[in-house]
């Protein structure tokens, strides 16, 4: 690609348009004029990214920009990456125990990257700092239920992860496309009724939680055990039960005094059968 800046216009411009669309940034509409909207999203890219803020979309800003151009799924993170989907990524990162030296502030930076690297690396992921389906569906437990809320017409990631958690949980939302249409209602509310929670079809925090026990994807550190982020609902019982345990092995695990006192966010070591994850579904 040819070095772009303020008052050049044609077809590499529309691609950087688009690939700044889908970092998360607004260069005013895609009609391959570069104006000042485009160049002050060129700027806010390169402050991300640690580059010269100079609106001048060169070699170096290229070789960040061209991910965007080839990925055409703006829920597949990278560095570089700003919005909403990053806070949620920060959020459940952070939830999950890792350090992404920043507030949650929405900018995918090398700090959110190297928390991106260990998690995949805890998870028998690849290293590859981007947070595609998989990595996403590792992290889901970890998201924040409480922000969720999914309804038929959504579309997107979020979506993607409750068709796959409905589908290992025995119901078939269609293809899992993240497109959430009349089959994937009709699966969530088959799933709220068998679960005894409200029968809307809406994907709200309740519903959420108890999709995420049906994605097995903590990957123990240690043969026998796992790590687990205590979530909105879960109790000691629960928990047992889904991974195949006892409530007095958890409760001796992690030295706790009142097994009817968890709270969000607690991190517990479980103990899990040689047959989890497969088994706690």
């Amino acid at each position: 690609m040819r070095t772009l800046r303020r008052g050049d216009t044609g077809n590499d411009v529309r691609t950087l348009q688009t690939a700044l669309t889908r970092a998360g940034y607004d260069p005013g509409s895609i009609n391959g004029i570069f104006g000042a909207q485009t160049e002050r999203a060129v700027k806010q890219f390169q402050r991300v990214l640690g580059l010269q803020e100079d609106g001048i979309v060169g070699p170096r800003t290229w070789a960040f920009l061209m991910p965007f151009v080839y990925e055409s799924d703006p829920d597949v993170l990278r560095r570089g990456s700003r919005g909403d989907m990053v806070r949620r990524l920060q959020n459940g990162l952070i939830r999950a125990g890792y350090d992404i030296g920043t507030n949650v502030d929405g900018l995918f930076g090398t700090r959110t990257q190297a928390a991106v690297r260990a998690f995949q690396r805890g998870r028998g992921l690849p290293e590859t700092g981007v947070v595609e389906v998989n990595t996403w569906l590792a992290l889901a437990p970890y998201l924040d239920s409480n922000s969720i809320l999914l309804r038929r017409g959504d579309r997107g990631m979020l979506v993607r992860i409750a068709q796959t958690a409905l589908t290992r949980a025995g119901y078939n939302p269609g293809t899992v496309d993240g497109i959430f249409g009349p089959n994937t209602q009709n699966a969530v509310r088959a799933f709220q009724a068998a679960k005894g929670l409200s029968v809307d079809g809406i994907i709200g925090p309740r519903t959420w939680t108890a999709l995420m026990a049906y994605l097995g994807t903590v990957i123990p550190p240690t043969p026998g055990y796992i790590t687990y982020t205590v979530q909105a609902g879960d109790t000691l019982s629960e928990l047992a039960r889904r991974f195949g345990t006892t409530v007095s092995a958890i409760v001796a695990l992690n030295n706790i005094a009142d097994p009817d006192l968890i709270y969000v966010g607690q991190v517990l070591t479980i103990p899990v059968n040689n047959a989890w994850p497969y088994g706690a579904q």
